[in-house]
């Protein structure tokens, strides 16, 4: 889990989906901003809809392994500057990880939401211009 300073707050979330700077890859959407110029560290934040599962739990789990790779990747160094980033699940490819994830093993699903996001954070990591994406 990410320090409490490294977490974004209500205030922020709300105004960076209002910002509208928006990135899709995969199964994840990415609402970003550069982070302020006195601040050397990045700020990120993920929510899973209801829409996935109503079930608390599942969701939990699929929250845990995306910022526990979050984590990983962010200490890698892979974004070029710090940003504000708040991670989504791709609302128009929710029904397909969903079906996909349907019948899976807790361990196999943690396995396979982590390569997904590992995909989709390299390619938001190359669209915010760092050419040292892994």
């Amino acid at each position: 889990m990410f320090p409490k300073y490294q977490r974004l707050n209500t205030k922020d979330v709300l105004f960076l989906t209002k910002k509208k700077t928006y990135f899709s890859y995969g199964f994840f959407g990415f609402f970003f901003i550069n982070q302020y110029s006195n601040r050397n560290y990045n700020q990120i934040s993920f929510h899973v809809s209801i829409k996935y599962d109503k079930n608390a739990t599942a969701r939990n789990v699929l929250k845990r392994a995306v910022i526990k790779q979050a984590e990983t990747l962010t200490k890698k160094g892979l974004l070029a500057k710090h940003q504000k980033i708040f991670i989504t699940l791709n609302k128009n490819k929710l029904p397909l990880l969903q079906k996909e994830f349907e019948k899976m093993e807790k361990k196999n699903i943690i396995l396979r939401i982590q390569n997904y996001f590992t995909q989709s954070f390299t390619a938001l990591s190359k669209h915010l211009g760092n050419s040292s994406a892994i």
